[in-house]
């Protein structure tokens, strides 16, 4: 290339063009060009480049500590001025297609920083531009509206305090009266610890421990605790840090005054003057109801805006649609009628994935020798109300007013075992929807004993399970950025890529036996169980998030326009790191495709 192509490359490239005649002139002699082969580390914390790269040909991506891709670099561009300016670097630069690129002289570029003012704004003021990752600017931002805000400022629960030696018994039926399902243990030397539901479960009812066992001898300890005077940034940063759900609140002198529950937290980021757990549990009617539910968009609006992350909305959202679930049970049906049944919801409300109100999904099991039909003109208001409240009827009618899904116990044992045995697109779709069915009301012992059939059910069933993988094939996920960009301007985005990890997952989960029925939750599970290896796992974590984050932000603008809700993603709104990160996602997805049909030997019976 010779020298004036060379000036004409970097003339077309700002800030180069904003340097003087003499300024350019210098850094072309002081400019060489240079190869690597893929897989070269350009930069990294323990690697100060001395030259500023500009790339001709190739790529180059940069990723976080954590090994997370943040952004991609191509034909035209520069990186990583931070670096020379700062003398140190957060990330690291990998050569991901073999490069040729410019190589400026770190003496140089940070001579024409120091002459030319132009080229130094450029790289100082848009220097967090170049290097902030999504992650950092979702952080950034999450943290900036708890800045002001308090512990004290938002809702604290009251705390049931027991001394360490208290019959557990007596401690839960305390903790019933209280109507909290959190008990604190304080030890003699004023440390306090936590039961916990999840804790009853497993280290009792599982190990079927006596119940008058001293609450010291099941109480994690410590309980980790902020101060009612601390900033609420902190409480959440614990929360999110430790992934926990709660966290006890002291005073200046050390005493338990409350707990903070994460939801809360959550809550009151999205609006910091009202909090609809509170007003969900205060309703005393159906229109009190129906008022605290019409705040669910508002909070999703906000927390998407400032930054959040899509999973922890979905689980904030599906906390509270719960809450509203298990309200509307109790205002609904009579209380003779409550603890004979439990109200279930379904498919991505089951996986507490429907952050956006799209349509119901839910059900009713019915203990067995009970009379079913006293039970159809209560869930028919049910589904009437959800409508009212915004929750649209669902085009497939999987609802409780439909007397399909609204029956009992052996009634579903039954459509459990014609699913399995009678292979039907139907039938696959049908299983699959109930295989994600969460209790949020009523008698949840029901569910827990229809799982357990189903998942008996399966034994020796490897043909059906190969079936059922089978659909995470369905639809079609891009392999290449020119097929993205040129043949695909708009694309579904929940077919190409959200379905096939959620029904590829489900699949792995229902395989072995995981009761789980969150994504994400699944693939930490099936990590600890070494089906997934650790980096396939985040992978898929990340391009989980980033997708559902893309339709969340499309379902967002729909709703804004006064357009109909659909997944259709128009490619040519995407900023480049959003076409990057999408690129990356959809390798991540295809490779598990292949996992699978592997896994499932798909192959077999296609």
């Amino acid at each position: 290339m010779s020298i004036q192509d060379q000036k004409t490359f970097l003339s077309n490239i700002h800030p180069f063009q904003v340097l003087t005649s003499v300024q350019m002139d210098m850094c072309i002699k002081h400019m060489d060009i240079a190869y690597y082969p893929k897989d070269t580390i350009l930069i990294s914390p323990e690697k100060i480049p001395n030259y500023f790269f500009i790339i001709i040909k190739g790529s180059v991506y940069e990723y976080s500590n954590e090994d997370i891709i943040l952004m991609d670099y191509q034909h035209q561009d520069s990186f990583d001025s931070n670096s020379l300016i700062y003398g140190k670097c957060d990330n690291s630069f990998k050569v991901f297609e073999d490069l040729i690129c410019y190589e400026i002289d770190k003496k140089i570029f940070l001579k024409l920083i120091e002459e030319n003012q132009l080229f130094k704004d450029y790289f100082l003021n848009d220097l967090v531009n170049k290097i902030q990752t999504l992650k950092d600017k979702e952080y950034t931002s999450l943290l900036s509206s708890f800045m002001i805000a308090k512990v004290q400022d938002t809702l604290i629960h009251e705390a049931c305090i027991f001394n360490e030696n208290t019959k557990l018994l007596d401690a839960i039926q305390q903790s019933m009266e209280n109507r909290t399902s959190t008990i604190i243990v304080k030890t003699n030397t004023n440390q306090y610890g936590i039961i916990t539901d999840s804790i009853l479960k497993t280290k009792v009812l599982l190990e079927k421990r006596d119940l008058t066992i001293p609450v010291k001898d099941i109480a994690t300890f410590p309980l980790l605790t902020v101060k009612n005077d601390d900033y609420l940034f902190e409480a959440l940063t614990i929360l999110i840090k430790k992934n926990i759900k709660r966290v006890g609140v002291i005073n200046d002198n050390d005493e338990m005054i409350g707990i903070l529950e994460q939801i809360d937290v959550l809550s009151h980021f999205a609006n910091h003057t009202y909090v609809v757990d509170s007003k969900i549990k205060k309703a005393k009617n159906i229109e009190d109801l129906k008022d605290a539910s019409k705040n669910l968009l508002d909070i999703i609006t906000a927390l998407h805006s400032k930054g959040v992350k899509v999973n922890h909305i979905s689980n904030l959202i599906g906390q509270l649609n719960t809450k509203i679930y298990k309200k509307l049970y109790s205002l609904v049906l009579p209380n003779e009628l409550q603890n004979n049944a439990c109200l279930i919801v379904m498919g991505s409300e089951g996986r507490n994935e429907q952050i956006i109100k799209t349509d119901q999904d839910n059900a009713l099991v019915i203990k067995n020798n009970i009379d079913v039909e006293q039970y159809r003109p209560y869930m028919e208001k049910i589904s009437n109300h959800l409508i009212d409240f915004g929750y649209p009827s669902c085009e497939g009618n999987i609802m409780v007013s439909n007397s399909f899904w609204c029956k009992t116990v052996d009634d579903y044992k039954k459509e459990i075992a014609r699913w399995i045995e009678s292979p039907a697109i139907q039938n696959y779709m049908d299983f699959a929807i109930f295989l994600d069915s969460f209790a949020v009301a009523g008698n949840k012992e029901l569910l827990i004993n229809l799982k357990d059939d189903l998942f008996n059910k399966l034994h020796d069933k490897s043909v059906f399970m190969a079936y059922f993988a089978k659909a995470t094939l369905a639809f079609d996920t891009p392999t290449t950025i020119t097929n993205f960009m040129t043949k695909i301007h708009h694309i579904d985005i929940k077919k190409a890529a959200v379905f096939p990890i959620v029904q590829g997952i489900r699949s792995l989960a229902l395989r072995e036996k995981i009761k789980e029925t969150t994504t994400i939750k699944r693939i930490k599970i099936l990590e600890d169980k070494k089906i997934l290896e650790k980096e396939k796992a985040q992978e898929l974590l990340e391009a989980f998030d980033f997708v559902n984050t893309l339709r969340l932000k499309n379902h967002l603008k729909s709703i804004y326009n006064g357009n109909k809700i659909n997944n259709e993603i128009d490619t040519d709104t995407l900023s480049k790191i959003e076409r990057d990160l999408l690129k990356d996602s959809f390798k991540i997805i295809n490779e598990f495709k292949k996992f699978i049909s592997f896994s499932f030997k798909i192959d077999k019976i296609l």
